[in-house]
């Protein structure tokens, strides 16, 4: 009774509520009164310069190449110290699965496979903003959707650009956009719950989002066949904006409850101070239900840079890559596990504050799965032959994760599978399964190695 009460006195709330969405907080609480199961949540999060497969092994655990590995192998994770450039999720190590031997090959590799990395499928150098699919991150928004399908941000080594095109994708040449400045995504997404001049300027973009639309509208009209699929795709590009504005006013009360507080790390010159401010975005984002999915790039694509100055690292990305990254002893190795350190120490943050924010019978973070991976598969100069992960998270118990380390059977070798499998998997356990994803690699067999979720991954 205490229960159905509870329920009933919610759900008078949300008609009082008029057409403002419901907080995600009461949303939450209803769906558990309810006895509902809620939509899991998905964060992807890509770093430029290569994961080798050894540094994602401990050092108490063997390590073999990925061509002798012959057998699916899972080890109990807990029983082992997280390896250096890892060792800021110690504390957290009972969601934390290492994941090895995933191939993407169907990428090609190289020094990043840009939108490959999240769609499966090859890019030349002179097309990374022209994707060739839909990327796992947005196809997985849209089956998930907050009031928003999907969030992106980033840092940049250059503290002038604003945004890159080359990692999500909602279609074939429809790149997204992922912002690079803490400040102008701050104000893309919860500026319609600040006060003063960001809220006037947000409902003057609404307003001309609408005549922008209105035009292209009667452009169109105006050409009939003349008008082609140019004037499609911008109207398509103008009414999604204009959508998404209203989508954010409809929840301005929500989003003022869960807004970040702007500090200086918004506006810093210093790339890393950025990063920590677009952790913090993300954060917020899932916490006030802005979206249940979000993509964060730490200099994805960016190779003759120098991102992480403010911690030290002075060489480039391109400067360590050389030093090495797949022998225990490369003398880019501390350099490698500094910049991933710097990572996961925010990965580790958004952990602790999930786990702080109930939700049904436990936390958010009980129902959310974190995604680590480098825009360029392996090492340096990637073949893609193997794709390491580090995953934080079960979703709620629908996948099979947290305290293992597990090794896939190497390329070609029976029981191998790909990152297109594995994103089938998260499709599965999102409630749109999907036998295949992304282009499939010729050489390898399409039937056990490429369709259908990974049975070793499902609870």
């Amino acid at each position: 009774m205490l229960v159905l009460n509870r329920r009933q006195s919610l759900k008078g709330l949300s008609l009082g509520a008029g057409s403002l969405l419901l907080g995600a907080l009461t949303e939450r609480v209803m769906a558990n009164a309810d006895g509902n199961t809620l939509p899991p949540r998905f964060v992807f999060v890509l770093q430029s310069n290569g994961f080798d497969a050894i540094q994602a092994c401990p050092e108490t655990i063997p390590f073999e190449p990925y061509a002798n590995r012959e057998l699916f192998e899972s080890l109990d994770l807990t029983e082992h110290r997280l390896p250096n450039g890892l060792a800021p999720l110690e504390a957290h190590k009972k969601r934390v699965t290492v994941l090895q031997g995933l191939s993407g090959k169907s990428t090609g590799g190289g020094h990043s496979t840009s939108s490959g990395a999240l769609g499966q499928y090859r890019l030349s150098g002179a097309s990374t903003t022209a994707p060739l699919g839909i990327t796992i991150d947005y196809q997985l928004g849209q089956t998930v959707p907050g009031i928003l399908p999907w969030i992106g941000v980033g840092m940049s080594a250059n503290a002038g650009r604003n945004a890159t095109l080359s990692f999500s994708a909602r279609g074939p040449h429809k790149p997204l956009a992922i912002a690079l400045n803490p400040e102008k995504a701050y104000n893309a997404f919860f500026s319609v719950a600040a006060a003063g001049d960001l809220n006037k300027r947000f409902h003057l973009k609404r307003n001309l989002l609408d005549y922008m639309v209105d035009d292209v509208k009667h452009t169109q009209k105006a050409l009939g066949a003349l008008g082609g699929v140019e004037l499609e795709a911008y109207l398509d590009a103008y009414d999604s904006l204009a959508k998404r504005q209203y989508r954010l006013l409809d929840a301005e009360d929500q989003l003022r409850k869960s807004a970040p507080r702007p500090d200086d790390r918004f506006t810093s010159t210093i790339a890393t101070r950025r990063l920590e401010a677009q952790f913090e975005i993300a954060s917020c984002a899932l916490i006030g239900g802005l979206s249940n999915v979000a993509t964060i790039t730490s200099a994805a694509g960016e190779i003759n840079a120098q991102p992480y100055l403010g911690i030290g690292i002075e060489e480039s990305n391109h400067q360590y890559g050389h030093m090495g990254g797949n022998r225990r002893d490369a003398r880019g190795i501390p350099l490698y596990e500094k910049s991933r350190g710097f990572v996961m120490t925010q990965i580790a943050k958004m952990v602790s504050r999930l786990e702080s924010m109930p939700e049904g019978n436990g936390t958010m973070m009980d129902n959310t799965l974190i995604v680590y991976m480098s825009d360029a598969p392996d090492t340096h100069h990637s073949t893609a032959m193997e794709w390491p992960m580090l995953l934080v998270g079960d979703l709620g118990g629908r996948l099979k994760l947290g305290g293992r380390y597990i090794n896939y059977p190497g390329y070609g070798k029976p029981g191998h599978r790909t990152v297109g499998s594995f994103y089938s998997t998260l499709l599965h356990v999102a409630g749109a399964p999907q036998e295949t994803f992304g282009r499939l690699d010729p050489d390898l067999d399409e039937k056990t190695m490429q369709t259908g979720p990974c049975p070793e991954l499902l609870a």
